[in-house]
This record gives structure tokens, sequence and C-alpha cells, in this order.
């Protein structure tokens, strides 16, 4: 379970009361967000500017809320790293949608309050630049300024980065994302660098509905 309910977290605009989460997401209100490494602690392990670099509202996924503190997955190297956050400093939501993965079948689904409401085949990672498998959630929404590029009409950068690769595409250090192609043919394959690939009807079609935030689980079963 990512988090539990918790009286202090509001529902998503959008999102009617009647439907509860069991996923939080966090964003930011300040512009530098302080990382504790422990619910206790009173050293400052690190910051995260808000907006990022990028100029996108710094966002977390949460993995646990409690009275004073919440704890979130980064964005961070390496992949799957935890921090806690003051929740004074952040604004949580209840998100009723969660993505996963499945590399070995090539498939994606979208589940919103948990009933699938899309399933499509994806292009993953090669054996040689595999997609890392893990926990991980929107950091980021580009549209990019040449639909027929390789990331098509749209692209969702992620918390997870690559093993292999120190930079490229999303906002650099190696950073996966989500995508649409120029090169249909390539989805249902191994055929990226880590990235994952779907059509562009299936990529605007989550454009529409997945915000920063929402969790992205990646399996290879």
């Amino acid at each position: 379970m990512l988090a539990a309910p918790s009286a202090g977290a509001h529902t998503q605009p959008g999102v009617g009361p009647s439907v509860l989460p069991k996923v939080f997401v966090a964003y930011a209100r300040v512009a530098h967000v302080s990382i504790y490494g422990s619910e206790s602690s009173s050293r400052v392990r690190q910051t995260l500017a808000n907006p990022t670099d990028d100029g996108t509202l710094l966002s977390f996924l949460v993995r646990s809320l409690h009275q004073r503190r919440a704890l979130v997955y980064l964005p961070t190297r390496p992949n799957g790293s935890t921090g806690w956050v003051p929740r004074s400093q952040v604004r949580v939501f209840g998100e009723p949608y969660r993505v996963t993965i499945d590399l070995r079948a090539h498939r994606l689904s979208v589940w919103r309050a948990g009933a699938a409401v899309l399933r499509a085949p994806v292009g993953v990672g090669r054996a040689v630049t595999p997609t890392p498998a893990g926990t991980y959630f929107v950091v980021s929404r580009i549209r990019p300024l040449d639909p027929g590029s390789v990331y098509g009409a749209f692209a969702f950068g992620l918390s997870a980065h690559s093993n292999v690769f120190t930079q490229f595409g999303f906002g650099g250090d190696g950073r996966i994302g989500l995508h649409g192609t120029n090169e249909p043919s390539g989805v249902g394959h191994d055929v990226s660098h880590g990235c994952i690939r779907m059509t562009n009807r299936v990529i605007l079609r989550l454009a529409r509905i997945l915000p920063l935030g929402t969790p992205v689980t990646i399996t290879h079963r």
C-alpha cells in the first residue's frame, strides 16, 4: 500500500468525494522543499527546488502520511529513493489514477479507482538498455515542439532513471520517459534506450487524464 487515507489530505480537483483514494501525491508549496532522512530527524538531508530545472511544479508520490511529515518517493537517483518532507511545505491530494507497465508482456494498463480504463501495447528498453523496474511517478508533462519527432505527440517524464545512461531527453540525468512515437512499428517490442513508447493516439489520451505525481509501477514478470 502506498499510503493510508488522512484527514489532512484533500481530494484532487475534479474527483468526487464518493471516491476514496488509496494513493496520494504531494505538490510543493514553497520554493525549496526540505528532505529529511527520518520522521524525527532535525537535520535536512537535501533540498529540492520548486519549480524544477525544466520549470515544472515539484511533485512527489506519497508512500505514507504522518501528522507532521510525509514519507515520499523522490524524483532523484538512485531509483526508489525516499525521504521525509514537512507537511507544511506541500499540499497533499488524493490521486485516483495509477499506471502499470508489464515489460515482458509489453503492456500498459491505466486504472482509475481500482478499475481498468485503458490497456495498450508499448515498446520498452532493449536488453542492453533496459527499462528499470520499480515504483515511480510522473514528474513532468511535455508537449514536443515537433510531434513528428522520436517523442511523438506528447511525453511524460518519470522519476525513473536509466541504469545505463547518465543523460538524455527528459531533463538530463538519464531520466526515463513515457511518450508517443513517430515509429509505431516499434510498439510491442524491445526497441528503446529505456523509455516506454506507445502510439500517439494512446499518449494523447493519457495526456488528458494523468496529472503530475501519478504512480507508475513497472514490473518484469
